[in-house]
């Protein structure tokens, strides 16, 4: 008989993003060994989640909660009690109102496992008997779950993160300890080199330039405004990609800069970013801090070579010089300067993008990932 495991992840559903896409995947492929369960806000759901719907082989509880994407947390953003209550906080105690409804959704769960720290504070109200698990995907704890963390992890059965560098901070700086490192991980059959003229564009761009292609949240956070500033020096030299959600400042900069070479996509269903990143011929990523980078080892399973900030969790993925380009986070001119050499040096692209594979196939498959998982999981519930 299967054990049962279900997860808690408010976004899951109505949100593109690293964490998103690496729980629905989980969900997906840990389906053979477990019986799988998702909690999840209501919403306008992602083409990503109605596939996995689709599929029938998990159960999930589909919950009212207050989006990030809302216009009250935007609303929120610009007051100071954003501070002590982030729009990821709104999100996560907006799902605790339906805690009869999650209660009796998991009631034959063996696991419990939440991906956003201020969801454990549910832990106290669930049955005492099911194992109970906190899934750090970075280091920086929400405002309301570090004022609360010393009550609610004392429920708290295990904790999982993503990188070295993620274990180390939480341990140092927030005294968390016994915490498990699991690496995402990439299906490598699905993210794999493939025939750049399978993506096709509505917008005019200039088709004889190197492409340069970015994909996730686009902020300043990430990085983006810096790449958008390479982009308005580079015109006429290399065309710029950028995929996923765009923060209104940096929409309104574009707009207003007239820069013909800097493409806006929007978010991409996970079935349409293979045929992006064989499209591109370089991947960057110039985050201003990152604990790991999805983006980061699907663009290298894809065989590309990457750029990407010396920060966080990257350096345990990228080997400088080996299969990408380390630059240090947030100097704009390095950034320039690495994107000028893999525009200029093809042999290098190729070297870099053939190692990147190799590096991924190795260390970072999402096979990898579930069975390091599923050994933990069974751990803990024996």
């Amino acid at each position: 008989m299967k054990p049962n495991i279900t997860f808690l992840m408010s976004s899951a559903g109505t949100a593109y993003g690293g964490s998103e896409t690496y729980i629905l995947n989980v969900a997906k492929n840990l389906s053979d060994d477990f019986n799988v369960g998702l909690i999840l806000g209501k919403g306008k759901f992602t083409n990503d989640f109605n596939s996995l719907a689709d599929e029938n082989i998990i159960k999930y509880l589909s919950v009212p909660f207050i989006s990030r994407n809302s216009k009250f947390s935007a609303l929120l953003r610009k007051t100071k009690l954003h501070e002590k209550i982030n729009d990821f906080d709104i999100e996560a105690i907006t799902i605790m109102a339906s805690t009869r409804k999650i209660n009796k959704f998991i009631s034959d769960s063996d696991i419990l496992e939440v991906q956003y720290p201020t969801e454990s504070l549910i832990f106290p109200f669930l049955q005492k008997n099911i194992k109970k698990i906190v899934h750090f995907h970075g280091p920086w704890l929400p405002p309301l779950y570090a004022h609360s963390k010393n009550i609610v992890n004392k429920y708290a059965d295990a904790f999982i993160t993503c990188s070295k560098w993620s274990k180390k901070l939480l341990e140092q700086t927030h005294n968390i300890e016994n915490i498990k490192v699991i690496y995402n991980g990439v299906d490598a059959n699905f993210f794999k080199p493939g025939n750049s003229e399978d993506f096709t564009l509505q917008q005019d761009y200039n088709h004889d330039l190197p492409r340069i292609g970015t994909v996730g949240r686009l902020s300043s956070a990430k990085g983006t405004d810096l790449l958008f500033k390479v982009a308005s020096e580079l015109e006429g030299i290399a065309e710029f990609f950028a995929v996923g959600p765009c923060e209104e400042d940096l929409i309104q900069q574009i707009k207003r800069s007239n820069i013909s070479n800097f493409h806006l996509l929007g978010p991409l269903p996970n079935n349409a970013l293979p045929p992006f990143y064989n499209f591109i011929d370089c991947f960057v990523l110039p985050s201003l801090f990152e604990a790991f980078g999805i983006t980061l080892i699907e663009a290298m399973s894809c065989g590309k070579p990457v750029i990407a900030s010396d920060v966080g969790g990257i350096p345990e993925i990228v080997d400088d010089g080996c299969n990408g380009i380390l630059v240090d986070p947030g100097n704009y001119m390095l950034l320039k300067e690495a994107i000028i050499r893999i525009i200029y040096e093809k042999n290098l692209r190729i070297d870099l993008g053939e190692s990147a594979r190799q590096k991924i196939v190795k260390n970072f498959t999402f096979k990898k990932t579930c069975r390091e998982l599923r050994d933990f999981y069974s751990s803990l519930i024996n």
